[in-house]
Formats: structure tokens, C-alpha cells, sequence
């Protein structure tokens, strides 16, 4: 039963177009961390190879990136949750 706008028994009600952006989202999520997961172990394998100074710099690149895109993640998520009301 319909309780007021968004609440529906009690609980509040998330919208058909706010599911829709955390699977987005989730998607999104996913993709990330299976193509970070392939680079950092193509990086662990150079690492524990011959490494180079270009190895190095790669490394970097991809931690700084990595931790950038996991603080977008947490922003998105930490969005679609207040809208969620938790």
C-alpha cells in the first residue's frame, strides 16, 4: 500500500530512474575492477620480471588512477544512498 509520496508501508520507495542509475552504477563498478584487476597483474608480472623505470612510472599511473576512480565510486554510491534515505 501507497503511503504518501515514496513510502510505501513504512518504507520509502526508491524511484524506477534511481534503480536504474545504481545498476548503472554497479555496472560501471564491475568494468573497473576486472580492467584494473588485468592491468595490475600485467604490472605485478613486470614487477617481478626485469622491471624498467617505464615500469615504474606505469605502476604510478595506475595506483594514482585506480585510487581516483574508487573515490568516484564511493562518492556515486554514497549518493544514491542518501537518495535511497539511508
Amino acid at each position: 500500500m501507497l503511503i504518501g509520496e515514496g513510502v510505501f508501508a513504512g518504507r520509502r520507495v526508491m524511484s524506477s530512474i534511481a534503480r536504474q542509475q545504481i545498476r548503472e552504477d554497479l555496472d560501471l563498478m564491475e568494468r573497473f575492477a576486472q580492467s584494473y584487476r588485468q592491468q595490475f597483474a600485467t604490472a605485478i608480472a613486470e614487477l617481478n620480471g626485469a622491471p624498467t623505470a617505464q615500469t615504474g612510472e606505469r605502476c604510478l599511473r595506475l595506483c594514482v588512477e585506480s585510487v581516483n576512480m574508487l573515490l568516484t565510486m564511493q562518492d556515486r554510491m554514497a549518493a544514491a544512498l542518501r537518495e535511497m534515505g539511508i
